[in-house]
């Protein structure tokens, strides 16, 4: 066993070897520091053992000489780590997350609209409409909103909020002279008209995909720099995938676009975590390709590296040992 193993070396050490022969004298090889923690390599670097010392390495997500490793800021740069919309530095890596009403995407850095109308119909009692970032709830005919944005009210007459003509697109209240004053449901501005209700970037990103800007008739969708906008205006599409002409008005190749997009979301990424592997990651065509420095060796499930550890070891000889003594320590296990 690696335990074993271990005791063999200390015990090899402890009778003064200056070196170690493995396989009873078979060939020379040099004392695996890395194995015995004899190193003095930062705890956020990898230690390789080489044929005459080792040497240190920072892992990936930090940056030094191995001695010393420092954690580098992956949200500090211009297209925000590659997150859409909010990037959060971790030790040794990064995370995005989404705004609410967004889901993030296989790739982890994208972010995808979340269809609220599929899960108990949004809560709405009539009509659930989902929207980018956000939904909606209507009523039937002769219907109309209250005031909780959920529920049905029946129409009736009278110069009150209860008059099918009242005006409001949000919420009405009536005022003590009898009349009615509108109001908008929150991240809404009320127009200037004091009846329609005009959409801010305070709910659901303003129905933009990633990036939302304010303006007096309201928002203004952008994408991430590695995105390109999509002629809804609202979503937005790789650029790559961008390429592919889409026809004004042919919504069928729009939604073939979408659909291959997504597809593409569903790929592993060595941008992500590494791409699960635990030490070199290369993004290929069919995937993420995972790889093992010197001594160590790739696991069967194609993430792990093991460091290779001599279990085979018959025994040791001492070398530049004034006594010449010969120590041979077997595996009692």
């Amino acid at each position: 066993s690696a335990r074993a193993a271990g005791g063999w070396l200390a015990a090899c050490l402890a009778a003064g070897c200056g070196g170690l022969l493995w396989g009873g004298g078979a060939g020379a090889a040099d004392v695996d520091e890395c194995a015995l923690g004899l190193d003095d390599c930062h705890p956020d670097a990898i230690c390789q053992n080489t044929s005459k010392l080792y040497k240190c390495m920072c892992k990936v997500g930090y940056t030094g000489e191995g001695k010393k490793c420092e954690d580098i800021d992956e949200c500090d740069n211009d297209f925000n780590g590659g997150c859409v919309h909010e990037c959060f530095n971790i030790p040794g890596n990064y995370r995005c997350t989404c705004y609410d009403g967004f889901m993030l995407a296989h790739d982890g850095h994208n972010c995808l609209d979340t269809d609220e109308c599929t899960f108990n119909n949004g809560g709405c009692q009539h009509i659930c409409v989902n929207t980018v970032g956000s939904y909606e709830c209507r009523c039937k005919e002769g219907f109309f909103l209250s005031d909780n944005q959920h529920t049905c009210i029946h129409r009736s007459e009278g110069m009150s909020c209860m008059n099918k003509d009242h005006g409001c697109a949000h919420i009405c209240r009536e005022t003590p002279k009898g009349g009615v004053a509108c109001e908008c449901r929150p991240g809404f501005e009320l127009s200037k008209n004091q009846r329609s209700c005009i959409l801010t970037c305070n709910h659901g990103n303003g129905g933009c995909q990633h990036t939302c800007d304010d303006a007096d008739n309201g928002p203004i969708c952008g994408c991430h720099p590695k995105y390109i906008m999509h002629m809804d205006g609202k979503t937005c599409l790789e650029r790559e995938e961008a390429a592919v002409e889409i026809p004004e008005g042919n919504t069928t190749a729009g939604a073939d676009v979408d659909k291959r997009v997504k597809r593409r979301l569903l790929m592993e990424t060595c941008a992500v975590n590494n791409g699960g592997c635990d030490r070199t990651c290369k993004d290929t065509s069919t995937g993420v390709h995972c790889s093992c420095p010197v001594g160590f060796m790739l696991q069967f499930d194609g993430k792990t590296c093991k460091g290779e550890f001599l279990l085979e070891i018959i025994g040791c000889h001492c070398l530049h040992n004034p006594t010449k003594k010969s120590v041979k320590i077997k595996d009692s296990s």
